[in-house]
């Protein structure tokens, strides 16, 4: 057999297919807004500490509490790699590929839910 013949038999019972030419809705990555909670609000009733230093979105865990501005007057939870949520406006946020070695965010530190005075949801 010739190296035509052999790419064109089928394997198993079927003919190889081209996964390349798929067609299918491609990702549209939206940017990330300006977030609104990020200047003098704060709804949580538990006291939180977020990290001195900035760490990027890449270095965050599945699930780690964090804030997208230095001062911590809002809290996100990543979901997975491209997605978390604020727990404030319960809101989820995308994180385009391109920019989740470079996105800077604060890792809450301390949570202390005791203290809270009532149910924060």
């Amino acid at each position: 057999m010739t190296e035509q013949q052999t790419t064109d038999k089928p394997l198993n019972g079927r003919l190889m297919t081209n996964y390349t030419s798929r067609k299918g809705k491609k990702k549209e990555w939206k940017d990330l807004t300006i977030d609104p909670l990020s200047e003098g609000y704060d709804s949580h009733h538990a006291e939180y500490v977020v990290g001195k230093a900035p760490i990027t979105w890449a270095l965050l865990e599945a699930g780690q509490l964090f804030s997208r501005s230095k001062s911590g007057k809002n809290l996100h939870v990543k979901l997975n790699d491209g997605r978390a949520i604020c727990l404030d406006t319960r809101q989820p946020i995308e994180i385009k590929p391109s920019i989740r070695n470079s996105l800077q965010v604060w890792v809450v530190t301390n949570f202390n839910s005791t203290s809270a005075n009532k149910t924060d949801f």
